[in-house]
């Protein structure tokens, strides 16, 4: 019984289960989870896109090695075992430094620091004839791309940015690729009258993560995912001076909400939750700040676990508590409801802002509604 509604729960989470975990290596399929899971395979769907097709020819991501030594030590990044072509090698070499910047520009984070080449063959791409063309985006969102990269200096990363974002919105994959999406292809919501039930959606909740005072004017709602690097640097970046300007001040509530956008980000998920309402803020915190450590290991719930285990949470029994994982979908349904379709989305005052930026960009949404 337990197991077939843990299985209907997958299901539900986000009604998405199919689309969400599309891009990661499936559990049990053999290779996966060895060499850097997750991040590894979106490297390799995407490594035209972010580097380039000149480089991509003659090159392939092959494996994230952990950090050892001083530089574990010192919390470094990952280590990118690049194949390349024996006579593309030398060039490739001379811009490892270069690929270092638009390999954690694609993630939105730190995931390396050293590219290692290994010589070998490169397998040949897809022949065009069994890789559909993806038609061009609309004008408007061909614009709004053009926007968005216009203040990179580098231009071939420029310029692989443009490629990555048209690609974006041609198969609507923003979901699946993070935060790049919220990077490039932030919409602009939609100003209309919210229904009943997404009136109820956009209330506090008895079961939700609140910051703040209940008498606030105020009320931010973020939708979250514990492997989005956007997600991970909200919290470490923007929450902190939220909290400062706004929550301890007595203007603002603010509520974390569910919206796992993959497998690993659900079982995150439930080990946050393990940790009760009075650890959950802390715990949510941990697991950003650590989320290269765990989302590149072999067994990221493990790693997970290991982590939250340091810190006094009993974590075993997590992945398999029903409790825990209708909390999330319930989250999600709410998510749902209002719309949301990456992370993180933020909701001020009802007002769908999808990631606004910092404390001063949130202080003038505000402002604006005069609040």
């Amino acid at each position: 019984m337990k197991g077939s509604m843990r299985e209907n729960g997958f299901r539900a989470i986000g009604g998405l289960t199919r689309q969400l975990t599309s891009g990661l290596v499936p559990k049990g399929r053999k290779g996966a989870g060895k060499g850097g899971g997750a991040p590894l395979h979106r490297l390799k769907a995407d490594w035209s896109a972010i580097v380039g097709a000149e480089i991509a020819r003659a090159s392939q991501p092959e494996a994230l090695l952990a950090s050892r030594g001083a530089r574990a030590a010192h919390g470094a990044g990952k280590t990118l075992r690049l194949r390349v072509a024996g006579a593309a090698s030398l060039e490739i070499q001379h811009m490892s430094g270069r690929l270092v910047e638009r390999v954690n520009g694609y993630f939105g984070h730190r995931l390396i620091d050293d590219i290692r080449l290994v010589q070998g063959g490169i397998a040949p791409a897809p022949a065009a004839s069994t890789t559909p063309r993806l038609p061009d985006p609309d004008p408007a969102s061909a614009r709004r791309i053009a926007e968005r990269v216009e203040t990179v200096q580098d231009p071939d990363l420029k310029a692989a940015l443009a490629r990555l974002g048209t690609r974006i919105a041609a198969s609507r994959r923003s979901v699946v690729l993070g935060g790049l999406g919220t990077l490039l292809l932030a919409r602009a919501p939609r100003a209309q009258q919210p229904t009943e039930e997404q009136a109820r959606a956009l209330a506090v909740r008895p079961d939700d993560h609140v910051l703040g005072k209940p008498d606030a004017p105020n009320l931010i709602i973020d939708y979250f995912s514990l492997t989005c690097p956007h997600c991970a640097n909200f919290a470490a970046a923007v929450l902190p001076g939220v909290r400062k300007q706004f929550v301890d001040t007595g203007q603002a509530r603010f509520v974390y909400r569910h919206f796992p956008s993959d497998s690993i980000a659900t079982h995150a998920s439930q080990l946050a939750e393990c940790a009760g309402p009075n650890g959950f803020f802390d715990t949510i915190d941990v697991l950003f700040r650590s989320q290269v450590d765990w989302l590149t290991a072999s067994e990221p719930e493990a790693e997970m676990a290991k982590i939250l285990e340091k810190r006094g949470v009993a974590a075993g029994q997590c992945l398999t508590n029903d409790r825990l994982l209708d909390k999330i979908i319930a989250d999600v349904e709410t998510g749902q409801t209002l719309g949301v379709h990456q992370t993180p989305t933020l909701f001020i005052n009802g007002r769908n802002c999808g990631n606004p930026g910092g404390p001063d960009a949130i202080g003038k949404i505000l402002r604006d509604m005069d609040r």
